[in-house]
This record gives structure tokens, C-alpha cells and sequence, in this order.
């Protein structure tokens, strides 16, 4: 079921997409797209802050859901931008506005590829029984090359923690509510992207002399998974809005979930075009299988969701 945003949310909601609109063209070298990984959305970058957008869940009456609709709005353009940390997780685990971009790790995962870690100015890492938060300045971090349309580092050796600034153990719990929540907002953006993208290519691409979108089958699929991409949307605007960490379990084990059968849908539908680098498909598909595997994955939301729903005490 659709929920409703109230008109001022509305009109910020609006405001985001049109800032987003003018930045959902990637580079082209003559007809084709320049085959790269992914390409950063500095421009788009620049306008958000201008406008303070970052800051949103620390503006007024401004909090929580309306930084989800930043989040997800700026996830659906093919450029990426560091946006889950910045306007979400930052500002609400800590207060105040972080110097940005902001990577979030697992202590474990820090030896290992973190999102935007190679260009990071903060670094918050979940410590399993306190939160850290540091400088990237004084760490040594390595670029990693991969397809997953994301930048990526790795940092070459584990830094002294000692000096970090601390949380307390009382914000381990809503450092991984809200990156729950940043997750599936970040999901739920992509597989939307990716299956517009798709819709509008099988209306267009012919075969046996009638649009692909034509036959019952295609179609069939596609509804389907516009419905997996409406429920990861709305369960993480509610997990916003609510600010309890079952949601934010349930909202990222479904949007986990459902990766699988829209990027298979909608790579198939695209056929071997949609596997290469000069098509715009990979963009949000090539996301979607690194996000699949973060914060552990759908088995460890699932872990959370059981939990939480069956611990000692509740009904």
C-alpha cells in the first residue's frame, strides 16, 4: 500500500528530483558511453551542498524520513554519489554534520573493499561493542579496482583506534538501524532505475516484427518486480519514519531479497547489450550486486528480523 507525504515533504521530495533530473546523463564518447566502472556525480555533489541538502535531518521540523527521500532520490541517477552516510547516518548517529564524504565498516571489513573509503574524509566503524568515528586524513588508504559501480578502498593497514572518538556502546544499535535503512533506500533506487531502464529499452527493441514488451511473459515479470521495488521503497521510508530497528531489519531483508530476480530480469531483457560496459543498465545492476552482500547479507538480516520479532519476553 502507497503511503502519503505530507506537502511540505512532498515539496522537498520534488525539489530533490529536480536537482537529480539534471544529472542523469552519463559521459559519451560519440554514441556510445565512455566503458567505465561508474563515474562520480561531482556536479551533483556540488548543487546538494550548496543547498545544504546534506544537513536536511538536522533542519527544523526536518529529520529521519525526509533525509530517506534524499537518499533515495539521488540513488536513482546512474551517477553515484556518497549520500547514506552524509545525510543520513552522520547526522543522526552523531548530531551534528560530519566532514564528508562519509564511508561506514564493520570493523572486520576495514582490510577489505569499503564503499567510498578511498575518498572519504570521515570514517564511522560499527566496532561490534562501541562505534568509531575518525579522520580518514591520517590513514593509509588503497584504491580498489572492481565492476561494482561503486568506488571502493581498502585501508592498508588497521589504524590506531585508540585516539578515535567513541559513541558508547548505546550507538551500536542505531549505527546498524540506520545503515539498514541507507541500504535499502540505496537498493530500492537502483532496482527502480534499473527497471525503468528496462521498460523503456523493451518498448523499443523489436523482435519477430512486434516490441519486446509486447509479449504477456515480459510483461508479466516486470510487473512483478515494479512490486518488489515499490515494497523495498516503502518499507524503508517506514523504517525512517518509525525508528525502530525491526523495520530497518525487515525493510533490508526484503530489499536484499528481491536483487536477484530484477537484476536477472532485467539483464535478460536487455539482452547481451546489458551486459556490457557501453550500456547504461550496469550503472545500477553492477551496484546491486555489491549491496546484496552488505551488513552480511540477506542471512544476517534475517538473523536481526528473527531476533528481534521471537527474543526472550515477546509476544
Amino acid at each position: 500500500m502507497d503511503l502519503d507525504l505530507n506537502d511540505d515533504q512532498r515539496a522537498l521530495q520534488e525539489v530533490i528530483q529536480q536537482i537529480v533530473s539534471q544529472h542523469m546523463e552519463v559521459p559519451r564518447t560519440g554514441p556510445t558511453l565512455k566503458p567505465v566502472e561508474y563515474f562520480y556525480a561531482d556536479e551533483l555533489d556540488e548543487a546538494l551542498a550548496a543547498g545544504e541538502f546534506f544537513n536536511v535531518a538536522l533542519s527544523g521540523d526536518y529529520g529521519a524520513l525526509e533525509a530517506a527521500l534524499l537518499v533515495y532520490e539521488v540513488g536513482r541517477s546512474p551517477l553515484v554519489l556518497e549520500i547514506a552516510g552524509s545525510a543520513l547516518i552522520g547526522p543522526l548517529l552523531t548530531g551534528q554534520a560530519l566532514p564528508r564524504p562519509i564511508a561506514v565498516a564493520r570493523l572486520a571489513d576495514l582490510t577489505r573493499a569499503v564503499r567510498f573509503l578511498d575518498r572519504a574524509k570521515t570514517l564511522i566503524v560499527d566496532l561490534g561493542d562501541d562505534v568509531a568515528v575518525l579522520s580518514t586524513d591520517d590513514l593509509k588508504v588503497e584504491p580498489v579496482a572492481s565492476m561494482f559501480a561503486y568506488p571502493l578502498g581498502r585501508l592498508a593497514a588497521m589504524p590506531d583506534l585508540a585516539g578515535a572518538r567513541r559513541l558508547g556502546a548505546e550507538a551500536v544499535e542505531p549505527l546498524r538501524r540506520l545503515w539498514r535503512v541507507g541500504l535499502s533506500l540505496e537498493i530500492a533506487a537502483a532496482m527502480q532505475s534499473a527497471i525503468d531502464f528496462t521498460t523503456v529499452y523493451v518498448k523499443d527493441r523489436r523482435v519477430f516484427g512486434r516490441p519486446v514488451g509486447s509479449f504477456q511473459a515480459v510483461q508479466h515479470r516486470l510487473a512483478a518486480d515494479v512490486q518488489k521495488c515499490r515494497g523495498a521503497y516503502w518499507l524503508a521510508l517506514k523504517a525512517a519514519w518509525s525508528g525502530l530497528e525491526l523495520d530497518a531489519s525487515l525493510a533490508a531483508l526484503y530489499a536484499q531479497q528481491a536483487i536477484a530476480s530484477v537484476n536477472y530480469d532485467s539483464h535478460q531483457f536487455n539482452g547481451a547489450l546489458g551486459m556490457t560496459l557501453e550500456h547504461s543498465l550496469h550503472f545500477w545492476t553492477f551496484r546491486l550486486r555489491l549491496l546484496q552482500g552488505e551488513l552480511g547479507g540477506p542471512r544476517e538480516q534475517a538473523s536481526s528480523v528473527a531476533s528481534l520479532m521471537w527474543a526472550e519476553g515477546r509476544a
